[in-house]
Formats: C-alpha cells, structure tokens, sequence
C-alpha cells in the first residue's frame, strides 16, 4: 500500500549572506530527497561543492580500497556532450554542475584469495570464472565496478539535500562515450552522472509503499509488527 510522505520540500539551508551551513538530521535529508531534473540557474558555492564530494569521500569501502573518482563539470559545452552521451536527456544542461560519478576498474575482477571465496559465497563457484570467459575484459571490469559509486553517491545526493540542493542519479549512459569527454585515462570510467542544483520547481511529497510490507522478523512471512514513521 502506498503512503504519501509529508515531509515539505527541502529548504535552503545554507545562509546566503553569511554561507553557514544550518543544521539539519540526516532522517530529515532522507525524508526530503527528491529526483531533481529541473534547476534554477544559480551557482552552487565552491565550499559546498566541496563539503557535498567529503560527503562521498568518507562512505563506505570494503578493503579500504577507495575506487570511486569524482569529476565535476560546469562547463556548458561538455554538460550538452554528456547529456547526449545519456541517451539525449537535455535536462541534464540545466543543472549548474554535473557531477560525474567515476570507478577505477584497474582492479576491477576479483583476483586475491579472499575475493575469489567472497564472490563465489555471493554468486556460486561457476560465475567468477564464466565472466573471465568474456572476450570484452573492459566490459567484464565495467561489470564488476558498476556498485562502485552506490555508497559515495547516496551520500553525495543526501549531502546535497542538506543544503537545499537536489540531485537526480543518471544510469542511462554511453559509459565510453562519457569517459571520452571527460578525458579519462584507460583505467578509469564514468559509471553514472549526477546533475545537482537548486530545485527549479517545488518539490511535491514522495509516496513509498508501507514499512510493514518490507520488512519480516526472523524468516520470511513472519511480521515485523512495523509501522510507517511519523513522516507519513
């Protein structure tokens, strides 16, 4: 069953005459975010930019391993290449920066010890050696990274929300064609874009299916007894 959130649109939260960023918790960011492809012209602050990319920076790596990139483009030229290499999304031209949300695929097939019992824990013993099969290792690597941005990018996106900006993610791409425009190196490759910017439009209240019908106790069909929050 779906439930209407509440929750009002995002608000500046970044004081215009003096920059200081206004506190806001991260259930409020959460409840916010929105899929944003309509922005105001206004440039975004390069403090902000910068505190919005230390928000990826800091997510989650397995290993330690740190493979995510992050490219930022205002350039208007460049916005309208990727928004073609993004199946012709013009939308995309009208956020004030696009964030390109990058992998290093270097390192991209499992190869240690650990990684080959990891992977054959997830997927079975037959997998890991049916993808070295293919022909296409650059498309095999691109495989393997595609989860790469996930946790820096959502903590990119709700960083973004804290200061009043909205973001959408951008998975339809010529992945090739975008790392040739933004000049990447072999090893290196554009999995996904995120225009960011201020909202253009008010944001209307998301509708997300009820907590109950996720979420089970123990083993499945057994109820959680879990209500939806008090921002539905």
């Amino acid at each position: 069953m779906k439930r209407e959130n509440k929750v009002q649109e995002p608000e500046h939260l970044v004081d215009r005459d003096t920059g200081q960023h206004l506190s806001k918790s991260v259930m409020e960011c959460i409840y916010a975010r929105r899929s944003v492809r309509s922005f105001r012209p206004d440039p975004i602050p390069e403090e902000v930019i910068r505190q919005i990319l230390e928000a990826g920076r800091f997510a989650p790596c397995g290993g330690g391993g740190e493979p995510w990139r992050f490219g930022v483009t205002k350039d208007q030229q460049r916005k309208e290449r990727l928004a073609k290499a993004a199946g012709e999304q013009v939308w995309i031209t009208s956020a004030p920066v696009v964030l390109a949300l990058c992998a290093d695929i270097g390192n991209a097939f499992p190869s240690s010890d650990f990684e080959r019992v990891v992977n054959d824990a997830r997927f079975g013993r037959e997998f890991v050696p049916y993808t070295e099969q293919c022909p296409d290792s650059r498309a095999m690597a691109k495989f393997w990274a595609n989860s790469v941005p996930f946790l820096p990018g959502a903590q990119i996106n709700l960083a973004a929300v804290s200061f009043g900006l909205g973001a959408c993610w951008v998975g339809y791409l010529d992945t090739d064609e975008a790392s040739r425009i933004l000049g990447l190196p072999e090893d290196i490759v554009c999995l996904y874009l995120m225009p960011i910017g201020y909202p253009a439009e008010r944001l209307e209240p998301a509708s997300r299916s009820d907590l109950r019908s996720m979420v089970f106790l123990e083993e499945w069909g057994r109820d959680a007894g879990m209500t939806t929050g008090p921002a539905d």
